[in-house]
């Protein structure tokens, strides 16, 4: 009998890399990926995945003495008895290499292996493992193909480790340290300036990169001049600083005005907001950067969130900067259209990101987060007001009666700007008096069906006036929920939540930090970025929108993992169709000039007009009916973040089984061999197809998944675990009067075993333990009736062919 995956391991792989030279006693070549597992969104909250996340090694070159040993390579062990070029196939193999920034893919089964080249995009093997290459050849090999010598002083930056503050980056975050140092040492051997773009998703932890990416570049003495991070929001600057001066305590300061000076002015990392440099200030254009830094004061510069100030003038500061590293991070990396008012820097560096950085020397998606276990699920509920679909002309619109929604005076035709109004104009130009009301109460109802109305939820208005009536309609709701359900109304349920402490702002920390109150924030912008509520359960749209970056930004307030309250999942609340963003390029326009009811980021709305701004019609009479849009699965497909019906999710997980068992009588017999219906249900969450999904939104929860797959696969009759269970001792009363009592006794247990546990309960050592089973003799009851391992196998059969 071949041996599993461990012990393929322990007994054939390590005993061979230990002696090809990738562990000796005073360094470690050999690393370990273990990711946590996987999650997945069903229930309210999402769960994780029973079992551990993926394990890989990670072959890494080690020079002299040097802090750190540099991954070049990823070893996936197969158990013995597989086919070691399993699972190698190109698409894959270049996509680990991405994944885990190495340049070679190696997989065996303890006895012969292949091997896929990043370099050359060739598959070679199988060969066998006892002439696996050497240490020293593999470093070689890699010197050789990447061009970078190893022993130059450059090269350094690529052996240090990380600082102690945040030792435990996960292998991810590594690879994004590692891929912007191979960029810039190619970039100096290129005798360019070295330029940097990394692209994570929003929750995969950009600031830790940053801090660990300087601290290993000071160790390995590439900060001759001290470092800048510059970011565009209060909220950001402070979560940089406690970030990096966790590692470099007082050589981490804040740029800011002090007693005249600079108080950052003797520290190792500076870190700024565009705004304290002066580079968005029109009156004193950079004063502050121009006053207080020379020409190339700094050896690296670090631009957070590079997407979002891309009309802004930060390109000063990179360009009295030109020989620095200049390193861009971002979620969203942009491509802008042309802008007829930004300066010809301006355009250069921060129209397109992808232009002047380059093209990202690492990206990690949020599907690949989701997968690794690091980022919580997504489940998308869309829903769509009928009025949406709705064209309103001026005409009709006097004729209803409109009103200013602020004064209740009536409008005039001048005071209607525009010809048509269409739902994207809804909540912004256009009230429809039943249409917030309407779309609050079926969004309570959604969260009152998927968890509670007490989550943490962020809705997305289209301006501060829609903001305040969502605010107001989630609280009566909220009320009217406790008074009928006997409870006492927990404080500040819904809040508007805009600038300043005054509007909401600081609501923020309770909502981020307490289960008791702030539980629903209605925001415009204040909340796109830069905010991180880990405990937040739904991200909900009431606003239309046309930027992805904005989108994706937004949804990325979702994506974190709360432990403290087992959130692994978030709920996407569409009302507008924003999800037909998933997957789009990030590409937006130019802004429209202030004053034309923009907002100077692409007419994304979000502005309230002021009080001298144009009137706000509000009309009534209008019906308005929620109508549902379906539920989705966010899934990738061909590099693309795209959501799937559920029915086309379940579709091609059926498709999976069926193509493992053509009729129900082979998947029965399949079912029954334990490794082979394990193997079945890896194969499916190897594709990264979760049954439990379907089988939660399918409300069958009650029924074993060999039931489930039966009934959509086969058109079989579904039975609940406790029928099946009932039914396998009502129709097997022959079977056991003919046998002896105490066999009898284990055999009928299973019944019950299985009703509580479904089939996982019948393939664990705890079955042998249940008191029942263990004093009736547990297996050495059964071997009367012959081999225990057959007997059990036929009381399966006889379990599932009813």
């Amino acid at each position: 009998m071949s041996m599993n995956e461990a012990d393929t391991r322990y007994h054939l792989i390590d005993p061979v890399l230990r002696a090809k030279g990738y562990v000796s006693r005073d360094q470690v070549t050999l690393e370990t990926v273990l990711t946590p597992p996987p999650v997945e969104p069903t229930g309210p909250k999402g769960r994780r995945r029973k079992g551990p996340g993926r394990t890989d090694y990670l072959l890494c070159v080690q020079i002299a003495d040097m802090p750190k040993s540099m991954p070049i390579a990823v070893l996936e062990a197969k158990k013995e008895g597989d086919d070691p070029l399993k699972g190698m196939q190109q698409a894959k193999a270049y996509a680990d290499c991405e994944r885990y920034e190495v340049k070679y893919v190696f997989s065996t089964n303890g006895h012969r292996y292949g091997e896929y080249d990043c370099f050359s995009s060739l598959q070679a093997g199988p060969f066998q493992f006892p002439d696996f290459p050497t240490h020293p050849d593999l470093t070689t090999r890699y010197a050789k193909d990447s061009g970078i010598d190893l022993h130059a002083p450059d090269a350094a930056m690529l052996f240090q480790a990380d600082s102690p503050a945040w030792a435990q980056s996960r292998y991810y975050q590594d690879a994004a340290i590692r891929a912007a140092f191979e960029k810039i040492i190619l970039d100096r051997q290129a005798g360019t300036a070295p330029r940097v773009l990394l692209t994570l998703a929003t929750g995969a932890g950009k600031t830790i990169i940053a801090t660990n990416l300087l601290w290993r570049l000071s160790q390995a003495g590439q900060l001759p001049k001290p470092a800048l991070f510059l970011c565009d929001r209060d909220e950001l600057r402070e979560q940089a600083y406690n970030k990096l001066k966790a590692a470099f305590g007082d050589n981490a300061r804040i740029v800011k005005t002090e007693r005249g000076g600079n108080a950052a002015q003797n520290a190792r990392i500076h870190i700024a907001t565009y705004q304290t440099l002066g580079l968005d200030d029109d009156d004193g254009f950079a004063s502050f950067l121009s006053e207080h830094y020379g020409q190339d004061a700094f050896s690296v510069i670090i631009i957070d969130e590079c997407h979002r100030s891309a009309w802004g003038r930060w390109s000063e500061v990179l360009r009295r900067n030109p020989n620095a590293i200049h390193i861009g991070l971002t979620a969203t990396p942009r491509k802008l259209e042309e802008s007829t008012q930004a300066s010809a820097e301006d355009q250069e560096i921060t129209a397109n990101n992808r232009k002047y950085f380059g093209e990202p020397v690492y990206e990690y998606t949020l599907i690949e987060a989701q997968e690794d276990g690091y980022l919580a699920a997504c489940e998308i509920v869309k829903r769509k007001a009928s009025i949406d679909n709705m064209v309103f002309t001026r005409e009709e619109i006097l004729r209803a009666g409109v009103r200013d929604i602020k004064t209740g005076l009536p409008l005039t035709e001048d005071d209607l700007p525009k010809a048509q109004y269409t739902g994207k104009d809804f909540d912004d130009e256009l009230f429809v008096e039943l249409r917030t009301p309407k779309m609050c109460e079926d969004l309570f109802q959604l969260l009152c069906a998927n968890g509670g109305p007490e989550q943490k939820v962020i809705i997305f208005c289209t301006r501060e006036i829609h903001a305040d009536r969502v605010a107001q309609h989630m609280n009566n709701l909220y009320v009217r929920w406790c008074r009928e359900n006997g409870q006492t109304p927990k404080d500040h349920y819904a809040f508007k939540c805009m600038g300043g402490a005054n509007n909401g702002a600081d609501m923020i920390e309770p909502m981020r930090g307490s289960g008791e109150r702030a539980f629903i924030a209605c925001t415009v912008d204040l909340l796109e970025a830069g905010v991180d509520i880990e405990r937040l359960n739904a991200v909900v749209f009431f606003r239309y929108l046309q930027s992805p970056i904005k989108f994706y930004q937004m949804v990325g307030r979702g994506t974190r993992i709360h432990e403290e309250t087992a959130k692994y999942k978030f709920w996407l609340y569409d009302y507008t169709g924003v999800t037909d963003l998933f997957g789009t390029e990030f590409i937006t326009k130019p802004p429209r000039p202030r004053g034309d009811g923009g907002t100077g980021s692409g007419g994304e709305g979000g502005d309230d007009g002021g009080s001298d701004g144009p009137s706000v019609a509000e009309i009534g009479g209008k019906q308005v009916v929620i109508n549902p849009q379906g539920r989705f699965i966010l899934v990738s497909r061909e590099g693309r973040d795209t959501p799937i019906p559920v029915d086309e999710y379940r579709r091609e997980v059926m498709a999976r089984v069926l193509a493992e068992a053509h009729t129900l009588d082979e998947f029965r017999e399949l079912w029954i061999e334990t490794s082979k219906r394990r193997d079945l249900i890896d194969h499916l969450l190897g594709d990264n197809f979760s049954p439990e999904v379907i089988r939660e939104i399918d409300k069958m929860s009650d029924f074993d998944l060999y039931d489930f797959f039966g009934h959509h696969g086969y058109h079989a009759r579904a039975l609940k675990r406790p029928e099946r269970g009932n039914q396998y001792i009502d129709l097997n009363r022959g079977w056991f009067d003919g046998m002896d009592p105490k066999a009898a006794v284990v055999l009928k247990e299973l019944g019950p075993q299985f009703a509580q546990g479904g089939t996982d309960a019948l393939e664990t050592p705890a079955l042998w333990d249940v008191p029942e089973i263990r004093m009736a003799g547990g297996l050495a009851a059964l071997r009367g009736l012959g081999k225990p391992f057959d007997v059990v196998r036929e009381a399966k059969g006889r379990l599932f062919g009813s």
